[in-house]
Formats: C-alpha cells, sequence, structure tokens
C-alpha cells in the first residue's frame, strides 16, 4: 500500500468517528498552543524589559549605600560631595550625579498621598537616553532652593489624569512642613534604573530638599562610563573607592544591617544595566522553564489520549485487519497505517496548536503592551515534539495490530 492510499484511509478513518477523533486532537491543540504562547509571551515581555533597560543607557551605574551599616565618621564622608569628587576623578567615570531622598505628602485634590522626592541636579536628565520633558522643562541651575517640582509620567497620570499639571502648584508638607512647589515639567516615560522607577518618583532640586529634611547629605548616586566596553572597569573603581572611603571594619552586623542584595559583605551596592538585563532574563528563563513544563505535561495527556483512542481504533477495526492480512498485507502495512493514523492526529493538533498559541499570544502582547515576538524555534519544536508524541503513543497500538492472528481476527464479532 503507497503512502498516498495509506493518508487516504487515514483520514477517512478519523472522519469516521469526528467526535473521537476532535477529541484527540484537542488534547495536542492545548499543549502546543500552552508552549507556544508561554514562549511567545515571555520572549514579548523580555524584549520590552530589555529595551527599557538599555534605553536609559548601558553606561549608566547607580550607587547605593547604607549608612546604617557602617560608622557616623564613614557615613558622613561617604554620602557628602567628597566622595562625589572622588568618583569622578576616576579614569572609566565620565560623570557623577549625587541625589537626596526624603519622604512627604502632597495634597491632591484634598486628599494626602506619601510620596518619595526626589532631589537631584539638573545633570541627572543627562545621565539616561530619550528621558526628555514631555510637557514643561526639567530643572535648571536657577532652581537651586527653590520650591519648584518635576512629575515623572507615571505620577502625573496617576494624579492628573485629565490634564497637563504644569504651572499648577503642590502643595507637600515634608518634615513637618508645608509648602507650595510649582510643577515645571512632566517627563517622558522612562523605564527603571537600578532600584528607582523614574516614571513614578517625582523631582525637585537637591538643595531644596537638603533644606527641608535638615540633612547634608546625600542618599544614592548615580555615575555613568565613559563608554559601554568600560561600564564593568568603571564599577570596579568605583567600587575601589567606596572601599578605601568607608569604614568598612565597623560595619554593623545583625537586623540594623543593610539588605541582602549588595556584593559581599560592604554596605553598598553597584548596579549596572547589564547585570539588571542579566539578572532578569536568568529569572524570566525559569519561569520559561516551569511554565514550558507544565505544556508539555499537557502533551503528554494529549499523547495518552492519542494512545487511547487508537488502542479502541484497533479493537474496532480488527475485523477489517483480518481481511487486509487475508488478502496479502503485511504486518508491516499494517503497522504503519496506524502509525500514520497517530501521526496525523498529532501533526494536526501540532499545527493547530501552532495557530491558536500565535493568536493567544499577540492578544496577550496587545493587551500586554508589549511587542509581539514571533520566534520560529519554538514552533519547530512544539510541532516536532507533538509529532514524536504521535509517533511514541501511536507505536503500541499499531504494533499491536500488525500482531493480530489473521483467523483470529476474521472471527472477531
Amino acid at each position: 500500500m503507497g503512502l498516498r492510499e495509506m493518508l487516504r484511509t487515514a483520514f477517512s478513518a478519523l472522519r469516521a468517528h469526528k467526535l473521537r477523533s476532535s477529541l484527540s486532537v484537542l488534547g495536542i491543540v492545548i499543549g502546543v498552543a500552552a508552549v507556544v504562547a508561554i514562549i511567545a509571551l515571555v520572549n514579548g515581555a523580555t524584549a520590552e524589559v530589555t529595551d527599557q533597560i538599555a534605553g536609559l543607557g548601558m553606561k549608566t551605574i547607580t550607587i547605593d549605600i547604607f549608612p546604617n551599616a557602617i560608622s557616623s565618621a564613614a557615613s558622613s564622608r561617604a554620602l557628602s560631595e567628597e566622595l562625589t569628587s572622588e568618583i569622578l576623578a576616576a579614569p572609566f567615570v565620565s560623570q557623577v550625579v549625587p541625589t537626596a531622598t526624603t519622604f512627604a505628602s502632597a495634597v491632591i485634590d484634598g486628599e494626602e498621598w506619601q510620596i518619595t522626592l526626589n532631589g537631584v541636579t539638573p545633570e541627572y536628565q543627562e545621565l539616561f537616553e530619550d528621558f526628555d520633558p514631555a510637557s514643561g522643562r526639567f530643572l535648571h541651575a536657577v532652581d537651586d532652593d527653590r520650591k519648584v517640582i518635576v512629575l515623572g509620567s507615571g505620577f502625573a497620570e496617576d494624579y492628573f489624569p485629565d490634564r497637563d499639571p504644569v504651572g499648577e502648584d503642590l502643595v507637600l508638607v515634608v518634615a513637618g512642613q508645608r509648602a507650595a512647589f510649582t510643577i515645571v515639567g512632566v517627563m517622558s516615560e522612562g523605564g527603571t534604573v537600578g532600584y528607582q522607577n523614574l516614571d513614578d518618583a517625582v523631582y525637585v532640586p537637591l538643595s531644596t530638599v537638603q533644606t527641608l529634611s535638615g540633612s547634608r547629605q546625600f542618599s544614592s548616586y548615580i555615575a555613568q562610563a565613559a563608554d559601554e566596553t568600560v561600564i564593568e572597569q568603571a564599577a570596579l573603581e568605583i567600587e575601589a573607592v567606596l572601599t578605601e572611603v568607608i569604614d568598612t571594619s565597623a560595619s554593623a552586623a545583625g537586623p540594623g544591617g543593610p539588605p541582602g542584595g549588595f556584593r559581599g559583605r560592604t554596605p553598598y551596592a553597584i548596579t549596572i544595566q547589564k547585570e539588571a538585563i542579566e539578572s532578569y532574563e536568568e529569572t524570566v528563563n525559569t519561569m520559561t522553564l516551569i511554565l514550558g513544563g507544565v505544556g508539555a505535561i499537557s502533551l503528554l495527556v494529549g499523547g495518552i489520549g492519542i494512545m487511547n483512542i487508537m488502542l479502541v481504533s484497533v479493537t474496532e477495526r480488527t475485523r477489517e485487519i483480518g481481511i487486509r492480512a487475508a488478502i496479502g498485507a503485511k504486518p508491516r502495512d499494517i503497522r504503519t497505517q496506524f502509525l500514520v493514523e497517530s501521526i496525523m492526529i498529532s501533526l494536526l493538533g501540532g499545527f493547530l496548536g501552532l495557530g491558536l498559541g500565535w493568536l493567544c499570544a499577540w492578544l496577550g502582547s496587545l493587551f500586554g503592551g508589549w511587542p509581539f515576538v514571533l520566534s520560529i524555534t519554538p514552533a519547530l519544536l512544539a510541532c516536532g515534539f507533538s509529532l514524536l508524541i504521535g509517533v511514541t503513543f501511536g507505536l503500541y497500538p499499531a504494533l499491536r495490530a500488525a500482531k493480530l492472528d489473521p483467523v483470529e481476527a476474521l472471527r472477531f464479532e
């Protein structure tokens, strides 16, 4: 029997039991669709986050110091203009911008909301690519000690959704002092750098935050390497400066110490965008393996369904098998016939699942707001795995059909 005849016969057998065949195909469809959709969605989200991180500048280095973990003298030196100058003197560092943060309450439409004020200098904006005002302007040098404020895009959207707030006054309560700040700008979307979300932040002059909080110390620093190729060398230089400046021998231990996540046992954290991307991708890869495993289990369940259906088919067509054997069909012909039927079910399910998976991924990316990434390799792997499922779970029923005794098969009722 030729391949064309086998395909025609297999198609006729599947059409004869439409509901049963459809349920068998459905198991493979769900498994393949789950794997393809998961991988496509994860790839799209990864591309979006990676672009956001990289878009902030691969030369950016964030430096967070935990003052509770060091002596007061070391803290005073580490969070001052002195450290800024020492970091800037490093050969591979081109720019350093100190920041100071403090908690405040914002009075908006008669309600108070807890916010974090970020005290920055005008150079802060230059550290990030495409981080420009969407409305108004950013801080200028003439704004020192003035009560002006710039809103991140997310903050403006949350608290001023129906209007452009530039020019309005925003009342803030800082350290018990109530003051009206003039909104001079709203920034475009920025994303996340280090541990800070640029879009949810609000920015005021560094000197203003220091005056209101009563502290001249900085909270953190953001540096920029001379070039992307020397970003790691720049981070090592900064680490060397911090090691020299901070009295690490006086680091506090126990619950009063710094949070985990910084390098070694030193009371500071140095983060580069490359590390942030790598860390995110490692997490995503782990989640992809877990979720992909769930989809693979669905494929295995679909394969068991195919085996079950094919065994039922062998039993129902026992007399047909006996007639074929009696008129000259060889065992390998009968075996191949049932194997073709099993493969046809799995491939049909694989292709339908591929289309359904891509559709779900496209809808997910549409609602999620990230790009739809069409990856061919995972799709081919999913279809190849479905083919393997068809061969593996269809082999036993096919062998069983080929081993039937023609005489006994003809007697079967």
